[in-house]
């Protein structure tokens, strides 16, 4: 027997073009995809059940045209997208050809949309609910190369063999660039196990269209949030296996990948100004399932061996594992003086006790060059633990997230809102300069209804701050914090309010003992990472989120003054040269001449680029406090009496420290 709910509601269909437009890899909504980006076909359900009342006094199959409709006008035109129903020719299970009455209305293509819009006009429901067979047919369809989706959509359980659960397994063999995304119309029972297990095995998502009013909230946004992947970019170069032979490198952002054994791969780094302070920075995407305590070692030391400046990638827990590591020339002691004067340094990328989960795995090399300054005498101390400042209120605004480093949004000071999905990674950008800190406030109002339920006991929200060149700058020890001490808060229905700061950027934190000093030594655009913690067996919700941001202190205070004017240079702002090593190191065109900024003369700021341009994040980074709470403490300054900052009117705090 057919499990059917005559209560559907169109949020069902809201919900199923967030799930067509959330399976896209593409840039924002109406952006074009990228080469590769992937191929999507979309299943519906065609059976008898559509015929009943959808509420709002229409019936499902008339909710689901319009909605599918409106999906179709906001696809790009170059998304490779198709059309697949069951269901709809043959009356009768008794009848021949039921359990493979399933056809591709509209292939897989580009262009097709007034194709897709014809065929969604013409869907009526009829037969019977071959769901397996329709999944094995909808795998061919897209064929066995580049990223797949397939997109269920089903009101009900399956009539006919084969068992989609069995047949999801059987797919989920050709790898993972294939998934399975399911939608369940308020499914119950049976149906709605059968349909969580077809996601569970797809390694898909199972999202389950509850109410109008626990839905239609969040979707709409979610039709607009575009789920990018983790992308690699920059200049592609191949790391030698030992130093000699070695590419040379100026600044600027480069690709490699991870060899097949634990041989480190090498790179030589040209100085272009002499005395500077060279940082490498490497990021890449951490398979999933793999351990947080990433191995890979990042290392700069001089051609005679002389150790400069190394780190350990540290890595972002959830399903979007990203890992980030930077090395750095600053001699912290004297017998790192050499790494301050040589002309080359080595940088060494090696994978460690991971090289098994890393093979073949891509990473982008990103080399930043700041000159050094004509002196030190008059710059502010090293910063001392902040204490928090109150942000007052003010509207929120809407703000897409970003999925990577590349494609986070900017935010200025001031409260945005979104929405969050368990295993979900949000990254945002904040500029701040010589003088300020970044406080940053994640605010998750009291949940209600479906959204209540499906929080199911406690959930993790976890925060980062993370420095232009890719190190966690968390303020371990600042005082006064809204939700407590901590990069992570616990998610109850009652909410939560989580906090996270940084130190004033100040020249001399370069002298400190730990990532939180030394990585608010630059001013620049700084990231903010937000996720929400996922559990085994999860089905897709959101939580509505409200970030507010505030850039704390006078802009330019402490700014030094580099030898001869010289202005630093930033990896992603530059055009980067790569050449061979070559034995003397007297030729002064080996690395393809002087490098330039972008940055106009009368720009107050420093110009610092992202690590962002590395793609991928040193987030949520798990072994900070292990060297913070070692350090030293210092008696507190007091925090500087002009600031910037935004407004939010922050709710109590219902969530659970």
């Amino acid at each position: 027997m057919i499990t059917r709910s005559p209560f559907r509601r169109p949020a069902a269909l809201a919900l199923l073009g967030a799930v067509l437009l959330g399976s896209w890899t593409t840039v924002p909504a109406q952006a074009d995809p990228e080469p590769g980006a992937g191929k999507l076909v979309l299943v519906l359900d065609s059976s008898g059940s559509m015929k009943e009342p959808a509420g709002d006094g229409q019936t499902k199959i008339v909710a689901a045209r319009t909605a599918l409709t409106r999906v179709v006008g906001k696809l790009p035109e170059t998304a490779p997208v198709g059309l697949r129903v069951y269901g709809a020719t043959v009356f009768k299970r008794s009848q021949p050809g039921a359990c493979t009455d399933t056809q591709l209305t509209v292939p897989i293509g580009t262009g097709n949309r007034p194709a897709l819009r014809t065929a969604i006009a013409k869907y009526t429901p009829y037969g019977e609910t071959p769901i397996g067979y329709s999944l094995q047919e909808a795998a061919k369809d897209l064929g066995t190369e580049g990223k797949r989706t397939i997109v269920l959509v089903s009101d009900g359980e399956a009539t006919c063999a084969p068992e989609p659960c069995a047949v999801a397994r059987s797919l989920a063999k050709q790898g993972i660039d294939l998934k399975i995304d399911v939608v369940g119309f308020r499914v119950t029972g049976k149906a709605r196990s059968d349909l969580q297990c077809v996601a569970r095995e797809g390694r898909g998502d199972y999202y389950d269209a509850d109410s109008t009013e626990d839905l239609e909230a969040g979707l709409d946004r979610l039709s607009t949030r575009a789920f990018r992947p983790f992308r690699i970019s920059g200049t592609p170069v191949q790391g030698a296996p030992q130093q000699e032979g070695a590419p040379v490198l100026t600044p600027g952002l480069y690709s490699d990948s991870f060899g097949t054994d634990q041989t480190a791969k090498h790179y030589l780094i040209k100085r272009t100004m002499a005395g500077s302070t060279l940082r490498a920075g490497v990021s890449f995407r951490r398979p999933s399932g793999g351990s947080l305590v990433i191995q890979t070692e990042v290392k700069l030391r001089t051609i005679e061996g002389d150790d400069c400046g190394w780190s350990y990638p540290r890595a972002f827990e959830g399903d979007q594992g990203l890992a980030t590591g930077t090395a750095s020339s600053w001699p912290k002691y004297a017998h790192q003086k050499p790494c301050a004067s040589a002309d080359q340094l080595v940088l060494t990328v090696a994978p460690g006790k991971d090289f098994r989960e890393l093979k073949g795995v891509p990473y982008e090399l990103r080399v930043d060059e700041e000159p050094p300054v004509a002196s030190t005498t008059g710059l502010p101390a090293e910063a001392d633990d902040p204490s928090w400042i109150s942000m007052p209120g003010s509207t929120p605004r809407e703000i897409v997230p970003g999925a990577s480093f590349p494609d986070a949004p900017l935010l200025e000071p001031g409260s945005y809102k979104t929405t969050l999905m368990p295993g979900e990674l949000q990254i945002y950008k904040v500029k701040v300069d010589w003088g300020q800190r970044i406080q940053a406030q994640a605010t998750v109002p009291q949940l209600a209804g479906a959204t209540a339920e499906a929080v199911d006991g406690i959930r993790y929200l976890d925060t980062a701050l993370i420095s232009p060149t890719g190190e966690d700058v968390y303020a371990v020890f600042a005082k006064n914090m809204p939700g407590g001490s901590g990069k992570r808060g616990v998610l109850t229905q009652r909410g939560v309010i989580q906090a996270i700061t940084t130190k004033e950027v100040r020249y001399l934190n370069r002298d400190g003992a730990n990532n939180m000093d030394t990585g608010t030594s630059t001013p620049g655009e700084y990231y903010l990472a937000v996720s929400l913690s996922r559990k085994d067996k999860d089905q897709a919700f959101t939580v509505p989120l409200v970030l507010t941001v505030g850039a704390i202190g006078t802009a330019g205070t402490g700014k030094p003054e580099y030898t001869n004017g010289a202005t630093p240079v930033a990896g992603d702002s530059v055009t980067p040269s790569v050449t061979p090593s070559e034995p003397s190191s007297g030729d002064t065109t080996e690395a393809g001449g002087p490098v330039k900024t972008d940055t106009p003369k009368d720009d107050d700021s420093t110009p610092y680029g992202l690590i962002g341009g590395l793609g991928g994040g040193a987030l949520l980074l798990v072994l900070v406090g292990v060297w913070a709470v070692l350090r030293l403490r210092k008696p507190t300054q007091p925090v500087a009496p002009q600031q910037q900052y935004p407004g939010q009117q922050y709710p109590p705090n219902h969530g659970g420290r």
